[in-house]
């Protein structure tokens, strides 16, 4: 199993449990020590990441789990963007209610992205996906304001809807491979029903383009950006899609020859491109025209994916 490649995902989740519990236990007036706990968690992760990164490329977890060079840069890039945002997030939330349930909200969406960066397997994308999804759901709607209730809900059955075409498309690849391990479906898919299998990776694709906020997925983006706290905006605006596009990286690149899954992913690019900077233009609130702008970021973000 070899769960020591696995420290920097460990670290954060047991951080998050440790803000967890922090925030029932102590004072309102303690509650920085939660977010003391959660910054040194993000620096343990970001440190073990970078020990690692020299390393050659290895597999954890029965080879369902992949650490590379790119798992490692996402890893240290994740961890010190929501250092970032813990940092934005002191003044904001500081002495509320909520302050430690945010902080470990954080960590664990971070390490659900973790997971996507390195899922070497359908079920680990999966995993990754709705751990890097579901506290999102809180996170946005934790403002208790108008605006964030219904960009929460919004955000919700979006990703309700998208999770389960993810759920469809591993389903249709194993159904047509029996198995959902990357390095056992290349060749086995190269033999299957052309059209069950592009289905799939649609499907999938679709999911995790759900949670980069890229076309067609990208609907609660601007609602989210709008009505989240000022910090919580920052963060799902930015560190989510650093797995959700590694990890739509992997399973393109893991594909037979006989798709053609580069005009795909191109195409999906040009529609995230066209439809957050067009969008954007039109926006007299600049949080709205932000989360416009990062729709068409993850377009850009494609455009190697598809190369």
């Amino acid at each position: 199993m070899r769960p020591a490649l696995l420290a920097p995902e460990i670290v954060l989740f047991l951080g998050g449990l440790a803000a967890l519990l922090g925030g029932s236990f102590l004072a309102r007036t303690r509650q920085w020590i939660t977010r003391a706990v959660a910054a040194a968690a993000l620096l343990v992760a970001a440190a073990l990441a970078a020990l690692d990164l020299p390393g050659p490329a290895q597999v954890a977890m029965e080879g369902t789990f992949t650490v590379d060079t790119t798992t490692g840069i996402a890893r240290i890039v994740a961890a010190l963007g929501t250092i970032v945002v813990l940092a934005l997030a002191s003044d904001e939330i500081a002495g509320t209610p909520r302050e430690s349930e945010t902080y470990a909200l954080l960590l664990f969406s971070t390490t659900g992205t973790l997971i996507l960066a390195g899922a070497g397997d359908l079920l680990v994308v999966t995993v990754g996906f709705l751990l890097a999804s579901v506290p999102l759901y809180g996170l946005i709607g934790i403002a208790r304001t108008p605006l964030s209730a219904e960009a929460a809900m919004k955000t919700y059955l979006l990703g309700a809807l998208f999770g389960i075409l993810l759920l469809t498309g591993v389903t249709l690849l194993y159904g047509v491979s029996a198995t959902t391990s990357y390095a056992e479906l290349t060749d086995r898919l190269a033999d299957a029903p052309a059209g069950v299998v592009a289905a799939g990776v649609v499907a999938v694709l679709g999911g995790l383009l759900f949670k980069a906020g890229g076309a067609p997925g990208h609907f609660w983006v601007p609602d989210a950006a709008q009505g989240a706290g000022g910090a919580v905006a920052a963060f799902l605006t930015t560190v989510p899609k650093i797995g959700a596009v590694i990890a739509a990286y992997r399973l393109v690149t893991m594909l037979p020859d006989t798709l053609a899954w580069p005009l795909l992913v191109a195409l999906l690019a040009v529609a995230s491109m066209t439809l957050g900077n067009l969008a954007a233009y039109w926006q007299s609130d600049p949080r709205r025209l932000l989360g416009w702008s990062t729709v068409s970021q993850v377009g850009y973000l494609l455009v190697p994916v598809a190369v």
